[in-house]
């Protein structure tokens, strides 16, 4: 178990945020099946900001639900801290990823890693991922009702495993595929919800063993890529993140070793390609069940605008964001909204509850991208990609592969309802539709 989970508080309610009083496991298992429903409920009871008590947290998990509590989460850096609020995520990720890098070191390090994802340099990539698109079109049209995730992660992980690691090899390709689909899916990752004794590894039938069994093969797999590429020959002559990142140096002229490199890539391809292949499925299974905005987007697209475009992709985020939270650790004793918060309790800005919050959106359970259109909303109450200084590292590239998938799939196909809206569920720290975001395309004829 991480540091931050044995430095971790107990549950005491005379020292954290109200909260309800039904066993841990049942609080956790109505998060996970009804993420959005159930923390509704409880900020209708409590206010924006209440404690939630579900594993993995030996204590309880404390809530931002509204702008205000949302804004202080992420921006108060010397209250609420990055870094060790990852270690839920560590055991996938790498505890040396830039996700779970502490403040001490966070600034430095993300300024050594956004250079590769500065707007200009995701921009030549372009095209590429309109070809990856288009050759993956027959697959989406062929179906009736179709399940747009499974589509969309082969998709962007095919785009993650060309600009991240530059694979033009088929059979590696392949490869990371396999590995990376296997440790991803089938709920492996629920792994890190469970107590503590059924995370560890304890042989290779238990759900511990099997994580780290296919965890491990993932990690080979980039520590092979990483060797690969520092004895290329070409490698000053490719733009993919990998031989960039084997070059960069911060200002003091150091470079990232093996070690680090393998847990930042492990980092930028977990959290780059199931985030932007379910904002995708979301965005497409909205529209299916709403035609007039449907509608609207496919004739300004054919028009040659992009401005619905943008504000629809806000819209879905807002509605259904990929991301369930953001986290951060308590650096000290101290208040949330009016409750009191405990040293080293963790904290979570909890985006699902805020962007539903009517008073910061009226009709908040409406899909309306035209809310988007006018002027800019309050600060921090739309954050579908986190906030503050540790706001995600690869929002262009997810920007823009969502843009170009949406751009293209409408100029080929209408998107119609294939069964009733799904509901969201939670899987690690994702919002996923229930059934995949299933939908029936109608091939567009000219």
């Amino acid at each position: 178990m991480s540091d931050a989970f044995t430095r971790e508080p107990l549950w005491d309610p005379r020292r954290f945020p109200p909260a309800a009083g039904a066993p841990r496991a049942v609080q956790t298992t109505r998060m996970l099946l009804d993420p959005q429903g159930y923390a509704r409920s409880l900020r209708r009871r409590f206010g924006p900001v209440f404690s939630l008590r579900a594993y993995p947290y030996r204590g309880a998990l404390v809530c931002a639900a509204d702008a205000a509590a949302n804004r202080a989460v992420l921006t108060d850096h010397e209250r609420f801290t990055g870094g060790d609020a990852a270690a839920l995520l560590a055991p996938a990720v790498g505890a040396g990823s830039l996700i779970c890098t502490p403040p001490p070191l966070h600034l430095g390090r993300r300024k050594l890693l956004l250079p590769p994802f500065h707007g200009a340099r995701i921009a030549c990539w372009t095209e590429r991922v309109r070809d990856m698109v288009h050759a993956g079109l027959p697959d989406l049209l062929s179906g009736d009702g179709v399940p747009v995730r499974p589509w969309a992660q082969r998709l962007t992980l095919d785009v993650i495993l060309r600009v991240v690691f530059g694979l033009t090899d088929p059979g590696r390709a392949a490869a990371f595929r396999h590995a990376l689909n296997a440790f991803v899916g089938t709920g492996n990752l629920a792994v890190l919800f469970l107590p503590g004794p059924m995370r560890r590894d304890l042989g290779p039938l238990s759900p511990g063993g099997r994580f780290h069994r296919l965890r491990a093969a993932v990690r080979e797999l980039t520590r092979e890529e990483i060797a690969a590429r520092r004895a290329a020959p070409d490698r000053a002559r490719r733009h993919d993140v990998l031989s960039m990142l084997l070059d960069a140096r911060d200002e003091y002229g150091a470079g990232l070793d093996d070690a680090q490199l393998l847990d930042e890539l492990t980092g930028l391809v977990l959290a780059g390609y199931e985030t932007t292949a379910t904002t995708i499925a979301w965005t497409l299974h909205l529209l299916a069940h709403h035609p007039a905005v449907r509608d609207d987007l496919i004739a300004d697209l054919d028009a040659g605008s992009d401005r619905l475009l943008k504000a629809t992709v806000k819209e879905s985020g807002r509605l259904r964001p990929a991301v369930y939270n953001a986290m951060r650790t308590a650096a000290q004793d101290t208040e949330l909204g009016g409750h009191p918060v405990p040293r080293h309790a963790f904290v979570a800005a909890l985006f699902p509850l805020t962007h539903l919050d009517p008073e910061l959106w009226p009709r908040p359970d409406d899909f309306r991208p035209e809310r988007h259109l006018g002027t800019d909303p309050a600060p921090y109450s739309l954050t579908p990609f986190g906030g503050g200084v540790r706001r995600c590292i690869g929002v262009s590239l997810a920007q823009l592969e969502i843009e170009t998938v949406l751009r293209e799939i409408l100029a080929a196909a209408v998107p119609e309802p294939a069964g009733p809206l799904e509901p969201a569920r939670l899987v690690a720290v994702t919002l996923v539709p229930a059934r995949g975001g299933r939908v029936r395309l109608r091939e567009r004829r000219p």
